[in-house]
């Protein structure tokens, strides 16, 4: 459930404009009746990559793309600017976050050159999002905390509201209940102040998410759920719709009301389906199995847990096959690029005078293959003896364990070295860790997100007394 509660906080964030297909229909509509050469061409296409980022980053990478390479046509820096952005979205949907960092400095970069307020608060925001998935948490805060400002200065209510509402998220993580409910409740002041009808519903979710999952007052989480669901209906958005019918079905599961909880979840599940929410459909066969077990229906609870399954499997492949394809036109591009770089320098050549310049041309690639072939011998060596030193330490860990394929604890016996007992979760998590995984194929393996991972991470390494996995790796081995 927690990786519910991630995704309403952050992804609204990210594409502050979409709102459906109906907007994608009007705009593809738009673009009909334009000619390239139209500037107002550029600034549709530019709005409909943001349009498609959430639900097909690929096409909207693509749009972005289009939308770059006509700009050169263009003299207009801010528009520029909205399509860095629109680049930085596609490309953080697509989890790449190094190229979406990226067209976020550039973004910023001429934000500050043509004083494009709008663009600056995005480019920040892009950067808060990217930051805080790829567990920077500090950083995520900072850029966060820069969004608030800016948009409180110049009076940007909806991006006030929606950095608010990330505020809300990254307090979670450190514990910080009354503080988060309070960058909540200030957030839902603002949604309602203008009219913005999905955030006050995003932050009425997140309120009753911590209600239920951190101070268990599952009535209150009821009431806010039940608040959430309304105005999800007003609005016909389908996802927050799901989302919401299946938080409440928890939460009636922790109240002991099972029936009620199974109907609900029944409900979100024929809407995952219709709407080919696929991730959602894993989340609740899963919620199904726990409501069939307390139910005491263990055959229900079997056949929904291997629907889980196949759905995740699913998953997994298609994500693996857009991933191939992905490296398929990533050489193609590259492929033309070298073409054209190709091209470029035999034109050179043939306006100035021939040896020359091929002898300066060889003599840089000699140079500049030496040197990067200098510096690749010292990177390979550099992780050649940190890698001997993790597997040596696994070694002597293995050597004292048993001959197996992974490390295994017995969770009794290290509790009863703890003052404070690791949860059943705590150990599994840890099992996984000082098995080499990273935290991406951890959150993979017992499907939550990577941030649940890092927060039960952090639970473990309190409790052991250690700062990283190396440490944890240490322990384990003097305690065995």
């Amino acid at each position: 459930m927690l990786l519910k509660r991630l995704k309403w906080l952050t992804l609204t964030l990210i594409c502050l404009n979409a709102s459906g297909q109906t907007v994608i229909d009007s705009l593809e509509h738009k673009l009909q009746n334009l000619e390239e050469s139209d500037s107002h061409y550029l600034v549709i296409l530019t709005k409909l990559a943001k349009e498609y980022a959430e639900t097909q980053p690929d096409t909207a990478l693509i749009l972005s793309n289009k939308a770059l390479q006509l700009s050169q046509s263009f003299d207009n820096g801010e528009l520029k600017g909205q399509i860095y952005i629109a680049l930085s979205t596609s490309y953080s949907y697509l989890a790449n976050y190094e190229q979406s960092t990226t067209y976020s400095f550039k973004a910023i970069e001429v934000a500050e050159q043509y004083n494009d307020t709008i663009t600056l608060i995005d480019g920040f925001n892009n950067l808060g999002i990217d930051y805080l998935m790829l567990e920077e948490d500090q950083k995520a805060i900072n850029y966060f905390k820069q969004v608030e400002s800016l948009s409180k200065q110049f009076g940007d209510t909806l991006r006030w509201g929606h950095a608010l509402n990330n505020l809300g998220m990254m307090a979670s993580y450190s514990d910080e209940t009354e503080r988060e409910l309070n960058y909540y409740e200030q957030a839902a002041s603002l949604f309602q102040a203008i009219g913005e009808k999905e955030g006050y519903a995003n932050t009425l979710l997140n309120s009753g998410t911590v209600y239920s999952l951190i101070l268990e007052q599952y009535a209150k989480a009821n009431e806010l759920y039940d608040q959430a669901l309304e105005v999800f209906k007003e609005i016909e958005m389908s996802s927050g719709i799901q989302n919401t019918i299946q938080s409440k079905a928890e939460n009636l599961m922790y109240m002991g009301r099972n029936a009620e909880a199974k109907s609900l979840a029944l409900e979100a599940l024929n809407i995952a389906q219709n709407y080919k929410f696929a991730q959602d459909e894993v989340y609740t066969y899963d919620l199904l199995s726990k409501i069939s077990v307390e139910l005491g229906d263990y055959q229900a609870a079997l056949e929904y847990l291997e629907s889980k399954n196949e759905i995740a499997a699913e998953i997994f492949t298609e994500e693996k096959s857009r991933q191939i394809a992905e490296l398929e036109t990533k050489y193609q591009t590259e492929k033309k690029e070298q073409e054209l770089a190709i091209a470029s320098l035999q034109l050179i050549q043939q306006k100035r005078e021939k040896y020359f310049l091929s002898g300066v041309i060889i003599f840089i690639v000699l140079v500049g293959g030496f040197i990067i072939y200098s510096l690749k011998q010292k990177s390979n060596l550099k992780q050649k003896l940190l890698s001997e030193e993790i597997e040596n330490l696994r070694l002597k860990i293995n050597s004292l364990l048993g001959d197996s394929d992974s490390i295994k604890l017995s969770l009794d016996e290290l509790n009863q070295k703890l003052h404070q007992p690791l949860t059943e979760r705590e150990f599994e998590i840890l099992n996984l860790t000082v098995s080499d995984k990273t935290n991406q194929e951890i959150a993979e393996e017992v499907f939550v997100s990577v941030n649940t991972v890092k927060y039960h991470l952090k639970n473990v390494y309190e409790k052991l007394g250690v700062n990283n996995r190396k440490e944890a790796l240490h322990l384990i081995v003097g305690q065995s």
